[in-house]
């Protein structure tokens, strides 16, 4: 009996060491709204499966963001986290904070409400809107129209497979955000807060150099 209580008292306290952490974890998850479609969030970062899009995982602080996009512009996500040589090492892919997008059909999405996000994401060539740290898409090899949107967000300087401290998003991570504004194709979205790269990206900017297109739609 002595030994399968201290067994048990044991797993209680492992249990509740693992729950603690948990906690620390979600409270070290700090955002600050910058703009009508701009938060800045410290820690807290970690990748997860993206609800609707099976086999595809990104930061979980951007889960509203796709969640924003899917109702607005009817997007599909053929990538988010990736470490597939398709892509970039030093680019967003590798840390869950870039999306490959195509229209989702079965939603009613088009290329054109995915040119309209392109647009807005991008005014100039070369020019992201913050959040956004590149934009792939007319102009940049292996992506555009019919083949497929990349859309990197803006983050703190870090390692490969290694969430980034900092991160720049449209939606606050936990916030409901509210519902997207109706629109026949995307619309104007208004200023998000800024335009271009944010004082805390430090990293020179790097474009990605593939991505998962049309085809990879599942």
């Amino acid at each position: 009996m002595t030994s399968v209580r201290a067994r048990t008292l044991v797993a209680l306290a492992i249990g509740a060491l693992a729950l603690g952490v948990a906690g620390l974890a979600t409270a070290a998850m700090r955002s600050e709204k910058l703009g009508p479609l701009l938060c800045e969030t410290t820690g807290g970062g970690r990748f997860v499966k993206i609800p609707g899009f099976r086999g595809e995982k990104i930061d979980r602080r951007l889960l509203n963001d796709v969640a924003y996009l899917r109702e607005r512009f009817k997007i599909f996500v053929t990538d988010g986290y990736s470490l597939d040589p398709v892509h970039s090492r030093n680019g967003e892919h590798p840390i869950g904070l870039a999306l490959d997008i195509v229209p989702d059909r079965r939603k009613g999405g088009t290329w054109r409400r995915i040119d309209r996000l392109a647009e807005w994401a991008e005014p100039r060539q070369d020019r992201p809107r913050a959040p956004f740290r590149w934009v792939g898409y007319d102009g940049d090899a292996g992506h555009g129209r019919g083949h497929h949107l990349h859309l990197s967000f803006s983050h703190s300087p870090t390692g490969y497979n290694d969430p980034a401290r900092m991160i720049q998003s449209l939606k606050c991570p936990g916030s409901s955000g509210g519902k997207p504004p109706k629109s026949g194709g995307g619309g104007n979205l208004g200023p998000s807060g800024g335009v271009g790269l944010s004082r805390h990206d430090l990293e020179k900017k790097r474009p990605e150099t593939g991505g998962i297109g049309i085809r990879g739609a599942r």
